[in-house]
């Protein structure tokens, strides 16, 4: 049986090899964005491990023997999931390997915009400047209110982190029970709302097509505060254009993005032109921990697939 490893962010595919069947044919690729190689280096092939391969409606029903994709990623938005489940095609993801870490990740953005961290480091090193008054006014973390956008499992656990340094929490999530809600001490609210009150606020929902810039004129015409501004999800989540211009006339103080509304990133696009952005590369999921997990359950989901252990597949499409 064939078995396609389209692309990997991170040089090798050893791991993945070692999860799937012995007697597979594994095919290694790296394909991102171009839905002709990817037909043809699907040719044949039964399943196939992908992170940002294009499957489209076009890719797929040009795959006949294709059976099941696993995204080795929590999201999947590069998988077209109506047509895989139209075409009868199992879609698996790992949804839940690295909650820690782009928890982490984000109040680290948080505390480093909010305390100054990059720019001071930048004096120091580059100006040669030893003066703690080269930053913007800074203001004590301890009381200020933190808002989020999506309320889900990465963000209620910043939420537990934002709460140590004593921060009040505010949010929004349609979705949000409650009950959670009141446990958490979280304030619920819209998103005009969180604009009106929040010193910090964090976006992290999915993308999808209700969510695809859900984060625009609608926050940022809002703002009371000249708040930070985070984004650890998907850049697709927010309106860059929008973004930028808030940067640019104060209404956001600094943004703190791990991801961009195009990956790979288009260096030449308006978000890069802001001076007042922390960029990491789309790397909020990274640990040597987390990497090793999200390579072996997605190979895992593949295997089990197709030994038939269905009880041990993590579906985003499973078939009828």
């Amino acid at each position: 049986m064939k078995i396609v490893i389209t692309d990997v962010s991170w040089g090798s595919y050893d791991v993945e090899i070692s999860y799937l069947p012995e007697d597979a044919e594994v095919v290694c690729e790296q394909i991102t964005n171009d839905e002709d190689r990817l037909i043809e280096a699907c040719q044949g092939a039964v399943a196939a491990m992908s992170e940002y391969a294009p499957f489209t409606r076009r890719v797929l029903e040009a795959l006949p023997d294709l059976k099941i994709i696993s995204s080795t990623a929590m999201g999947y938005d590069n998988i077209d999931v109506e047509a895989a489940k139209e075409l009868g095609i199992t879609v698996a993801n790992v949804p839940d390997y690295c909650f820690d870490e782009v928890a982490e990740h984000a109040m680290a953005l948080a505390l480093g915009a909010l305390r100054n961290i990059p720019g001071y480091d930048k004096s120091v090193k580059e100006d040669k400047k030893w003066d703690f008054a080269v930053a913007p006014k800074l203001y004590r973390i301890n009381g200020m209110t933190m808002g989020f956008i999506g309320c889900g499992r990465i963000p209620r656990k910043a939420m537990n982190m934002a709460k140590g340094f004593g921060m009040k929490l505010v949010g929004y999530d349609p979705y949000l029970p409650k009950e959670i809600a009141d446990e958490m001490g979280l304030t619920m609210m819209s998103i005009e709302e969180i604009g009106e009150c929040a010193d910090v606020i964090l976006s992290h929902v999915p993308l999808m097509p209700s969510t695809a810039g859900m984060v625009s004129k609608n926050l940022f015409d809002h703002v009371k505060k000249s708040p930070v501004f985070l984004n650890t999800s998907r850049g697709g989540t927010v309106d860059y254009h929008e973004l930028s211009q808030a940067l640019k006339d104060g209404r956001i103080r600094m943004a703190a993005l791990d991801v961009v509304d195009a990956e790979p990133a288009d260096f030449d696009s308006e978000i890069f032109t802001c001076d007042n952005v922390i960029f990491t590369p789309h790397a909020a999921f990274y640990s040597e921990t987390a990497l090793e997990e999200v390579r072996r359950r997605s190979a895992q989901n593949v295997t089990n697939f197709l030994t038939q252990n269905g009880g041990k597949i993590e579906y985003v499409v499973k078939p009828e």
